[in-house]
């Protein structure tokens, strides 16, 4: 009789999770569109961002050098000549609002003389109030950003606000998930082909709040691929997001409950307990 060797499964392959949940940075369209803004806002500070990149604080800047900010506002006018009049005309104060920085570098015609030139660098702010202050198609498109720009941030700060306690337990989740990865992935169900052991414990805790597969959900509710779900969650859900990633936590550190089937039956019957109290007393 041949003996029939049996291949063993490959173990998953885990993703590393970056998380999206929080809102920084750049604003994204798909982020302006769910503040309710109109296209034309939307439109310019998209435009805004795009155009004059020096005026974006990247890597946390908070100088901006005037050639930059002159080449970008599409001036017209020679350097030299515009940024001496613009320190004459607003009385910008040198070590205050700029300060002078000279150095030396070599051109085709002065290969055994260097050439000295003097750039000006610009706080943050004064380069932002020259930008607005410019006549040119850009100035004016800075002024419109800085009216409507407000509406965009208090949004964002109450979108991070509604978010920050389901992000602070499911820290406490991922404890959880990398102290308890290798269990944690042998209780995965083979029909699960994600290796990302955070995506898998999120869709769990999403699919016993939803009430339904992923795919599902986001075809009701057109949410493309890329979109995360909870982006589209009510202030009640996220509530229970909250809940359940800790309960979930419990479950694996002091329980050690690790098959995925068994947590998602105990999960769902908490959420429908908390659910049913909800409903009893509106």
């Amino acid at each position: 009789m041949r003996n029939i060797k049996t291949r063993e499964p490959k173990p998953r392959r885990e993703i590393p999770y970056e998380s999206e949940s929080l809102k920084d940075g750049l604003f994204t369209k798909e982020e302006l569109l769910r503040y309710g803004l109109s296209d034309e806002d939307i439109s310019t500070i998209l435009d805004y961002q795009a155009l004059l990149p020096v005026l974006q604080g990247i890597n946390n800047s908070r100088n901006v050098n005037a050639r930059d900010l002159h080449k970008q506002l599409e001036s017209g006018r020679q350097f030299a000549d515009w940024i001496k009049s613009r320190i004459e005309t607003y009385r910008l104060i040198e070590d205050v609002d700029y300060f002078m920085a000279s150095h030396f570098y070599e051109t085709v015609k002065h290969r055994v003389k260097p050439k000295e030139t003097t750039d000006y660098i610009l706080t943050l702010d004064c380069a932002k109030q020259l930008a607005m202050v410019e006549r040119t198609d850009i100035g004016a498109l800075t002024r419109r950003y800085f009216i409507i720009i407000e509406k965009a941030f208090k949004n964002r700060v109450k979108w991070n606000h509604n978010r920050k306690n389901t992000l602070i337990n499911c820290k406490e989740l991922r404890g959880a998930l990398i102290s308890k990865r290798e269990e944690l992935l042998n209780g995965v169900p083979e029909w699960i082909t994600s290796g990302n052991l955070y995506s898998i414990e999120f869709s769990l805790l999403n699919t016993v709040i939803m009430g339904m597969s992923a795919k599902q959900y986001r075809a009701i509710n057109n949410i493309s691929e890329k979109e995360q779900i909870r982006n589209h969650f009510t202030n009640d859900q996220l509530d229970d997001v909250e809940r359940l990633e800790r309960y979930d936590a419990q479950l694996i550190i002091s329980q050690e409950i690790y098959s995925y089937e068994e947590r998602k039956k105990i999960l769902q019957v908490e959420y429908d307990r908390v659910k049913n109290r909800k409903t009893k007393y509106v």
